[in-house]
């Protein structure tokens, strides 16, 4: 578990974070806009919503281009599309973009509130499992950086099968707040041994050293 001497740090952990993990956060954002644009564009004819949902995305993007840190900030055609079209591709997209660039703003109470939204949005058979996790992960990371250690484990609870080194060291961070030590162990051995760069391995190894200290 990471150890921080005052909310500041906390709160720079969290932006760090955010930073660090933005080109992947804007892969799978491309990745999504490719494949969900595309599969909208087909059924065009059949589906008015998603059609309705991606001319007012479209415009939104327009928008927040236009301006300086405008992805954070309130805009019409941002609350139409997830108030109107929540379950459609785009409104996803758009909140994944929102939800993002107000955690690396430090705005941490509203980016929970669409990560959240992300997760039940994107749940289910219709749902997107792509953005469901990650949207949890986020959450996670900001739970933990939190102390809300048990909300934090419930997040990820179950994608800690999934082979993710980050999924494993996050359960890690969490059951070692929760002060269940052999069970943090477990994750962190996982994560180390999922992990192929030497940086995220040695600061798992780091946050395994500490804990066995105290056992």
């Amino acid at each position: 578990m990471a150890e921080y001497s005052n909310d500041e740090e906390r709160l720079l952990a969290i932006v760090d974070f955010f930073k660090h993990y933005r080109n992947l956060i804007l892969s799978v954002i491309i990745s999504i806009s490719v494949i969900g644009v595309g599969s909208y564009a087909i059924k065009y004819s059949q589906d008015s919503k998603n059609s309705s949902a991606a001319l007012v995305y479209d415009k939104w993007i327009e928008e927040i281009s236009a301006e300086d840190n405008s992805v954070i900030n309130e805009n019409e055609s941002f609350n139409i599309l997830i108030s109107e079209y929540s379950s459609t591709g785009f409104a996803q997209l758009a909140m994944l973009k929102k939800a993002s660039a107000l955690a690396a703003n430090s705005q941490l109470n509203e980016s929970k509130y669409f990560f959240n939204k992300l997760v039940d949005t994107s749940s289910g058979f219709f749902g997107n499992s792509l953005v469901n996790k990650i949207s949890r992960v986020s959450l996670a990371r900001i739970l933990i950086a939190e102390s809300n250690y048990v909300d934090a484990l419930n997040s990820i609870e179950n994608l800690m099968n999934s082979s993710d080194p980050l999924v494993n060291e996050l359960a890690g961070d969490a059951l070692a707040g929760q002060k269940k030590n052999t069970l943090a162990i477990d994750q962190y051995n996982l994560a180390r041994d999922l992990y192929d760069d030497d940086a995220s391995k040695n600061i798992v190894i780091m946050k395994l050293n500490n804990i066995q200290q105290v056992l």
